[in-house]
Parts: C-alpha cells; sequence; structure tokens
C-alpha cells in the first residue's frame, strides 16, 4: 500500500477564481433541490475558501473583486430564496 499526496489547491489567480465556482455551482445546485444541509455545509466551507483566496490574493485586488462579486450573487440568490420560503410558512 502506498500513500498518495493530494496537492494543496492554489487559490491564486483564476485558480481561486475555478475554485470558488466549482463550489458557487455546488450551492446553486444544493439550492434548487432544497437540501439545505447541504447548503449548510457549502456555507461553512465558504467562509473558510473565502479567506484562502483573499490571502492569495492580496496584490491582485482585481481577482478578488470578481471572485467576490460572482459570490455576492450566489448569497443575493440564497436570500430571496429563504424570503420566499419564510412567506410560504407564513401564508399556511
Amino acid at each position: 500500500m502506498s500513500i498518495h499526496l493530494v496537492p494543496y489547491p492554489d487559490y491564486c489567480g483564476e485558480s481561486g477564481i475555478l475554485v470558488m465556482r466549482s463550489l458557487q455551482q455546488d450551492l446553486n445546485k444544493a439550492l434548487q433541490q432544497e437540501d439545505w444541509e447541504k447548503v449548510r455545509q457549502l456555507d461553512r466551507i465558504c467562509v473558510l475558501l473565502i479567506d484562502r483566496v483573499i490571502s492569495a490574493n492580496r496584490e491582485n485586488k482585481s481577482t478578488l473583486v470578481r471572485a467576490l462579486s460572482e459570490l455576492k450573487g450566489v448569497y443575493a440568490g440564497l436570500i430571496a430564496q429563504c424570503h420566499q420560503e419564510v412567506t410560504l410558512l407564513h401564508a399556511t
């Protein structure tokens, strides 16, 4: 048996944006499926990922703005969906 190390992800530049986009896709999928446990899990991961992307791109502000702007859209959708769910609960 041999051990294979998994390379540490690169959060610099485009690589960081791609990792953020992958998480965003997973989050959008969980939202569409109304898998709230998965949404909570991905939200916790997102906090850590944002910290790593920020740390890796301190000198590259445009990368940070792009990554965080895209993520902002995902969270705006999440908030809208939560409002909709609450409205439906109060209507019943």
